[in-house]
């Protein structure tokens, strides 16, 4: 039964149909709509919000950047709000890291989501709470350069970056 409700799904989509709507009330409409195709289904409820559709394409971008002896760079993806990413970093050495956002127009105000002082690695899934640019800084607290590999798939319509060195 699963499969078919995917196979379903998928036709919907293909077919431009919307799986979800903008207000929370359309709860109804998503059980009617489900009632329709499927029919009625014992102990199946509704949460028209899980889905946020993007006039995107996913894609996965790699960035990999050096970063000098006590400097740093900065790597963010622009999303919507309620758009989400999957990401992983590297890097050759500790590094202290700032996952953060800033809104549109934002001079020197941001939102910290994750900070550490000494990291190798990370990776996860991240949902932006607002349309913006999210995403790391790094800074090198070594004496030697290091070099941070991020790679990130989601529904960015672009990267920014500042500082460091292309790698």
């Amino acid at each position: 039964m699963k499969t078919q409700r995917m196979i379903a799904v998928s036709l919907l989509l293909a077919a431009g149909t919307p799986l979800r709507a903008a207000d929370p009330r359309d709860n109804a409409a998503l059980a009617a709509k489900a009632e329709a195709v499927f029919g009625k289904q014992p102990g199946q409820s509704f949460d028209a919000q899980a889905v946020k559709p993007s006039g995107l394409a996913p894609r996965t971008e790699t960035v990999t950047v050096t970063l000098a002896p006590g400097k740093g760079a900065e790597v963010q993806a622009e999303l919507d709000a309620g758009q989400g990413m999957v990401f992983q970093w590297s890097a050759s050495a500790d590094v202290a890291v700032d996952l953060h956002g800033e809104r549109p127009g934002s001079k020197d105000e941001y939102t910290s989501y994750d900070i550490d002082a000494g990291q190798r690695q990370g990776a996860g899934t991240f949902i932006a709470p607002f349309a913006g640019t999210h995403g790391w800084f790094w800074k090198n607290r070594s004496q030697q350069p290091v070099t941070v590999t991020v790679t990130i798939t989601g529904f960015q319509k672009r990267l920014v970056r500042h500082g460091g060195q292309p790698s």
